[in-house]
């Protein structure tokens, strides 16, 4: 039988079977035990979700670049719980990976990550349907370090974290998130950063879609960042101050017909 170091090597060296490519096969790998299994979508594959309750330590939807590109993880129907008692992550250093929350479907973890290294392009997230939940207990951040990843909540999907980020780093140009329809909402229970060192990064709030936080920013040592708030109905909610330009050049805000932005104060 084998002892615990023996069983976590062995599961290592198939995990890196996995990403070279040498058991192709083996497109859905969980390492550790039974209890607290990581869940690794890898291999151009997908991997859907349709009842029940399913739990897991991490789930990472598209692990290292090429290999893991273009997987997909679906969550749908009311009662169907993907549970993480750590992080989700969507394109770890892949692209084109995508997870789709819809029809009531839920899915929690601790921190939630779309595109985390610079290789990390052109991931996504779409949360559709009223009670379709993405529930992170942590932080959330939309392209870590990658670009061109992208946020999509609506018809009154529900996405909830503490700090919310658009843009991370330096290298993390091009992502945005959309918030569109009735009863769509973005809460972060903390601040929101639209850029917060990279550039060109968005956030569209339009018919009647609804974005909640503290502190706002767009563009914290980042330029060409920007929030459109459009439509009727159409709300972002900052319970303190908002900053537009926090060491930034470019960076803006447009309210258009009949949005609403809130704020204390703002610079």
């Amino acid at each position: 039988m084998l002892d615990v170091l023996s069983a976590r090597a062995f599961r290592a060296f198939c995990y890196l079977l996995v990403c070279a490519g040498l058991l192709g096969c083996l497109t859905i790998l969980t390492i550790g035990t039974a209890a607290a299994q990581d869940l690794l979508i890898t291999n151009g594959t997908s991997s859907n979700f349709s009842s029940g309750t399913n739990s897991y330590s991490n789930t990472y939807v598209g692990f290292t670049n090429n290999v893991t590109n273009g997987n997909n993880m679906t969550v749908v129907n009311t009662n169907t719980l993907v549970s993480n008692s750590s992080n989700l992550v969507v394109g770890n250093s892949g692209s084109s990976n995508s997870m789709v929350i819809s029809n009531g479907g839920s899915v929690q973890n601790s921190n939630g990550f779309i595109g985390v290294d610079t290789t990390a392009s052109n991931n996504s997230v779409l949360v559709t349907g009223t009670n379709s939940l993405w529930l992170n207990s942590g932080a959330f951040s939309l392209g870590q370090s990658g670009a061109g990843n992208s946020l999509i909540i609506s018809n009154g999907g529900t996405v909830r974290n503490a700090a919310g980020t658009i843009g991370s780093n330096s290298s993390s140009s091009n992502n945005s998130v959309l918030v569109t329809g009735s009863n769509s909402l973005w809460s972060n229970s903390v601040a929101l950063i639209v850029g917060n060192s990279g550039s060109g990064n968005s956030l569209i709030i339009s018919d009647g879609g609804k974005v909640q936080n503290t502190t706002g920013t767009i563009g914290s040592n980042s330029s060409n960042n920007s929030v459109l708030v459009t439509g009727s109905n159409s709300v972002w909610s900052n319970a303190t101050t908002l900053n537009v330009g926090n060491s930034g050049s470019s960076n803006s805000l447009v309210i258009s017909n009949g949005g609403t932005l809130r704020n204390t104060a703002g610079t």
